[in-house]
C-alpha cells in the first residue's frame, strides 16, 4: 500500500513539475498578454486604490476627533465615538469636494476655455514682441529668432490639437468618464474602508502571519506606521502650503490685473507641490500672460510679486507648516527630484522626497542596529579575554 502511494506521489509530483514548467514558459512567451491582463486587473482595482488613498489621508483626522470625543460625558457619544468621528470627517471632506466641483471648477473651466480660445492671439503677440525686441536690440540678431519662430507652424499645431485625431479625443472623453466614475466609487469605498479599518487590518495581519514570524511582522508593522507618518505629514503639509500659496497668488495676480488670475494661481498652486523647481516652473505662465496682456512693466511687477511670494513660502510658511517632519537635507531633495523625476516624470518629482526620507529612515536604523550588534560582540570578546 505504501509503495503504491509512493508511486502515485512521484507521478503527481512529476506532473505538477511539468505543469509548472509549461506555465512558466507560456508566461514568458506571452509577456505582452500577461502585462495586458495585469493592467486590466489594476484598472478594475482603481476605485479601491483611490478609496484606500483617501482613507489613508482621512484616517489621522478621524483618530484625532475620536480622541477628543473620548472626553465627552454623554454615553451615546462615547459609545459611538468612532462612527461619529468617521462620518464627521468623511462628510466634511465630501462637502469640501462638492463645493470645489460645484463652484470653483466651473469658473476655472470657463477661464481655461477662454484662455485656449485666445491662445493663438497671445502667441502672435509674442511673435510680434520678440520680432520688435530683435530689431531694437542688435545683440539678439545673432540668435536668429525670426527663423526659429517661422519654423514653428502655429496653425499646424493648433489644427492638430483641435481638429485632427478626433477618435483620440473620443477615447480621451471615455477615459475621463471612466476616471470620474472610478473617483466617485473610490469616495464611496473610502467610507467603508474607514468604518471597517479594524477588520481590514486584522485580515492583513492574519494573511501575512501565515508565512511571516510574529516578531518580524511586528517590526514590519512598526516601520510601515513610521513610513506612513512620513508620507502623511509631507503631503498634508504640502497640500496646506500649496493651498495658501494658491489663494495668495490668485489675490495678488488679481490686484495686479493679470488676465486669468484664477487659472494662473491654480497653476502656481499645483507646481508648488514640487520642491525647489516647482515654484519657478509655475511662475513662467503667469509672467508670459502678464507680458502679453499688460506689457513689460506688468510682467516685471508680476515676476517681482511671485519672487516675494516664493521667498515668503520658502523661508516662513513652509518651514512653519512642514517643520522637520521629513528631515531630508536640500542635497537629497534635489537628488530625489532629479533622479525620480527622470525615471517617473511628474509623479516621481512629487513622491521622490518622501521615498528618500523613508530610505534614509531604514538605512539609519539598519546602521544603528549593526553598530549596536558589533559593539555587543566586542564587549563579549573583551569579557571573554579578561576571563581567560
Amino acid at each position: 500500500m505504501n509503495q503504491k502511494n509512493m508511486f502515485w506521489r512521484r507521478w503527481l509530483a512529476a506532473f505538477l513539475f511539468g505543469a509548472a514548467l509549461i506555465v512558466f514558459y507560456k508566461t514568458f512567451d506571452n509577456l505582452s498578454r500577461v502585462f495586458a491582463a495585469l493592467g486590466g486587473l489594476l484598472s478594475l482595482l482603481t476605485p479601491f486604490t483611490i478609496g484606500f488613498i483617501l482613507a489613508f489621508f482621512l484616517y489621522p483626522a478621524t483618530v484625532r476627533l475620536e480622541n477628543k470625543l473620548s472626553g465627552c460625558k454623554k454615553k451615546f457619544i462615547l459609545k459611538k465615538k468612532r462612527t461619529i468621528s468617521i462620518l464627521t470627517v468623511y462628510f466634511g471632506f465630501v462637502a469640501i469636494l462638492a463645493v470645489g466641483l460645484g463652484v470653483v471648477l466651473p469658473r476655472l473651466s470657463v477661464s481655461v476655455a477662454d484662455l485656449f480660445k485666445r491662445l493663438p492671439g497671445f502667441v502672435m503677440e509674442l511673435y510680434a514682441y520678440l520680432d520688435k525686441l530683435t530689431k531694437e536690440v542688435s545683440i539678439l540678431h545673432n540668435l536668429q529668432l525670426d527663423s526659429i519662430l517661422e519654423s514653428i507652424n502655429l496653425q499646424y499645431i493648433l489644427q492638430n490639437i483641435f481638429m485632427n485625431d478626433f477618435w483620440s479625443y473620443v477615447e480621451g472623453v471615455k477615459g475621463l468618464t471612466s476616471a470620474v466614475t472610478s473617483f466617485i466609487l473610490g469616495v464611496v469605498i473610502c467610507a467603508y474602508a474607514l468604518l471597517e479599518r479594524d477588520a481590514l487590518f486584522k485580515l492583513i495581519r492574519n494573511f501575512f502571519g501565515l508565512f511571516i514570524k510574529k516578531k518580524t511582522l511586528y517590526k514590519m508593522s512598526e516601520y510601515i506606521h513610521r513610513i506612513s507618518a512620513i508620507f502623511y505629514m509631507f503631503f498634508f503639509g504640502m497640500v496646506v502650503d500649496s493651498l495658501i500659496i494658491g489663494v495668495l497668488a490668485v489675490a495678488g495676480l488679481a490686484l495686479l490685473r493679470v488676465p486669468y488670475a484664477a487659472v494662473l494661481g491654480v497653476v502656481i498652486m499645483v507646481f508648488n507641490m514640487i520642491p525647489y523647481f516647482g515654484p519657478f516652473i509655475g511662475a513662467v505662465p503667469a509672467v508670459l500672460v502678464a507680458l502679453l496682456g499688460g506689457g513689460i512693466y506688468q510682467a516685471i511687477w508680476t515676476a517681482l510679486f511671485i519672487l516675494i511670494l516664493q521667498q515668503f513660502d520658502g523661508n516662513l510658511l513652509k518651514p512653519k507648516i512642514l517643520g522637520g517632519s521629513v528631515g531630508v537635507s536640500p542635497f537629497w531633495v534635489i537628488f530625489a527630484i532629479v533622479v525620480f523625476g527622470g525615471l517617473f516624470g511628474i509623479w516621481g518629482m512629487i513622491f521622490g522626497v518622501p521615498v528618500i526620507a523613508a530610505i534614509q529612515l531604514l538605512a539609519r536604523d539598519y546602521m544603528a542596529e549593526t553598530r549596536a550588534y558589533s559593539e555587543m560582540i566586542k564587549a563579549e570578546e573583551t569579557v571573554q579575554t579578561k576571563a581567560e
